[in-house]
């Protein structure tokens, strides 16, 4: 049974998401706000990729010291102009896709978090580690 169990199963699906037309503080807001360390940049409803804590984190660290930039002008720029700090490279799931599948792409690429979309690039879901561990979890308790 737990081989077969399919993405859908185990995604979450109630998503905190920005535009990639929204700011990079926006962003960083979300993060803060809603405590989660990813949040997925999307078109309209199309996944464009996943701006990551760390990265913002990065970033922001990399021009505290740059004295010639203007704050303001970085909490009013849009994430499509920092396209180095969006995570585009990432496997794609679909939600038909095996939770193995899953665990092979989480192994073999150290991920933490990959994004569930249809066949038309629309984002549906997200599935974590976090995700996994609830699910092995219930697994776990239903077999007692």
């Amino acid at each position: 049974m737990l081989k077969h169990t399919k993405v859908y199963e185990i995604m979450s699906k109630n998503l905190f998401t920005i535009e990639i037309t929204d700011t990079l503080h926006n962003a960083d807001e979300i993060m803060k706000h809603e405590n989660v360390r990813y949040v997925p940049v999307l078109e309209g409803s199309k996944y464009i990729g996943l701006i990551t804590k760390q990265r913002v984190m990065e970033y922001t660290l990399r021009h505290l010291y740059d004295f010639n930039e203007d704050v303001n002008e970085f909490v009013e720029t849009q994430i499509l102009d920092f396209e180095n700090i969006i995570e585009k490279n990432l496997h794609l799931l679909y939600p038909e896709d095996s939770i193995q599948k899953v665990l092979e792409l989480f192994a073999k690429h150290k991920y933490e978090v990959l994004p569930v979309v249809d066949w038309d690039k629309n984002l549906v879901g997200i599935v974590s580690t976090t995700d996994i561990l609830l699910f092995i979890n219930k697994y776990i308790q239903e077999e007692k």
